[in-house]
């Protein structure tokens, strides 16, 4: 009888341990996207810059620098690990009274993910994928509902 009531105890322990390391993978998963990225436009240079904060947070700050040398702050991300989910967290400037908005990151892999919100106005989802070590695309859309609304934004990679 001890012998099943210790054998169930060590099972039990290592079923959570297993979940936060399949959690840590999925966001280590992501490691593609940290660094500086940018994307000419024809008003100015689109930047964005990730980084990793601690095990279950990538953070990001996009910024707009315009022809006429005015730095905009667009929006700050947190991607982060909760309770065996991986969540996208926008706040972007002037919009939603500057709170941020969580999408669920439904689909991980290597190379890509996507994050949704069906509650939110727009976007409803956003889309990244490394296209290469240098290049990277990314694309918000309406879902289902507004296939026809959605935007693409190319990225290179920045060295420093």
């Amino acid at each position: 009888m001890k012998l099943v009531f210790i054998f169930t105890l060590i099972f039990l322990i290592k079923i959570p341990v297993s979940f936060s390391q399949k959690q840590s993978s999925n966001l280590s998963d992501l490691a593609w996207l940290l660094g500086d990225w940018q994307m000419n436009k024809k008003n100015g240079l689109l930047s964005e810059s990730w980084q990793q904060i601690d095990d279950s947070t990538f953070q990001e700050s996009s910024y707009m620098q315009k022809n006429s040398g005015e730095k905009i702050l667009l929006e700050k991300v947190q991607i982060v690990a909760r309770r065996n989910e991986l969540y996208y967290i926008p706040t972007v400037a002037d919009q939603n009274n500057q709170q941020p908005v969580k999408f669920r990151i439904t689909t991980i892999s290597k190379e890509a993910f996507t994050a949704e919100n069906a509650e939110h106005d727009f976007p409803k989802r956003i889309f990244y994928k490394i296209i290469s070590h240098d290049s990277l695309y990314a694309r918000i859309d309406g879902g289902t509902s507004m296939p026809e609304k959605k935007s693409d934004f190319y990225y290179s990679r920045q060295k420093k």
